[in-house]
């Protein structure tokens, strides 16, 4: 309602109208000030808005820890923590594999000198028969048609081989060093083409003045290297060598 002109006289029905107003407004009073909820409410706002920014800064401090993390195999961060239950303060050392080893070659048992009694065909495989005699040496095939009858032989007695030397013999794959002269040969290698072959050993009962070998190669050709012969007693020393 617009207050009444000053200029103008206030009439009766404005004036009771103001009146019964009065009375109705004297007649309410307000409600005490609620300061203390105010005040919870407020500090309930702060804390909320303090959190709000306080999250945003939690997140961006672990997406900078997890960017800085060393990044391993398969995508992954830093790795978990031990079986002890210890935290893995860094990346685990892969273990490199040990050196190998070079293989250490077999101390392999030279063949032992094998005896045989004088005239006794010595069957040394594939076919392959020996014969020692007092003054020769003699060899069979018997895979040759008719069983092999025919001994092809060899004077140790002649003179046609020096006293302390070796010779060699081949027929095919078979090899046969034959030594002439004194000491008791133990020990015969021959090489042919960069491999050494362990011959082995066979001599008569006593003193017989010689020794034959034998051992299965690739053969030695005409057109070929040289074969390579070592003859030695049982404590190593050289007895003869060819060539």
């Amino acid at each position: 309602m617009n207050a009444s002109d000053p200029g103008r006289p206030e009439d009766d029905a404005a004036a009771s109208l103001r009146r019964a107003l009065r009375a109705t407004a004297g007649e309410l009073a307000p409600p005490p000030y609620p300061a203390e909820r105010v005040r919870r409410l407020g500090r309930r706002r702060v804390r909320t808005r303090r959190a709000l920014v306080a999250v945003p800064a939690a997140v961006a401090a672990v997406l900078a820890a997890a960017i800085a993390l060393p990044q391993w195999p398969g995508g992954e961060g830093r790795p978990a923590a031990d079986s002890a239950g210890g935290e893995a303060l860094g990346p685990r050392a892969t273990p490199s594999p040990a050196p190998a080893q070079p293989a250490t070659p077999s101390a392999r048992p030279w063949p032992s000198v094998r005896t045989v009694g004088a005239g006794e065909p010595v069957e040394i495989g594939r076919g392959q028969v020996l014969t020692l005699g007092a003054d020769q040496v003699c060899h069979r095939d018997t895979t040759e048609p008719g069983g092999g009858v025919e001994d092809t032989c060899k004077s140790v007695s002649d003179g046609n081989q020096a006293v302390g030397s070796v010779s060699i013999q081949s027929s095919g794959a078979l090899l046969r060093p034959l030594y002439i002269g004194p000491g008791r040969a133990a020990r015969m290698t021959v090489e042919v083409d960069g491999e050494v072959l362990r011959a082995q050993v066979l001599t008569l009962e006593g003193n017989p003045g010689y020794a034959v070998g034998y051992a299965w190669g690739s053969g030695v050709s005409f057109d070929g290297p040289t074969p390579k012969v070592r003859v030695s007693d049982a404590e190593g020393g050289l007895l003869a060598e060819f060539p």
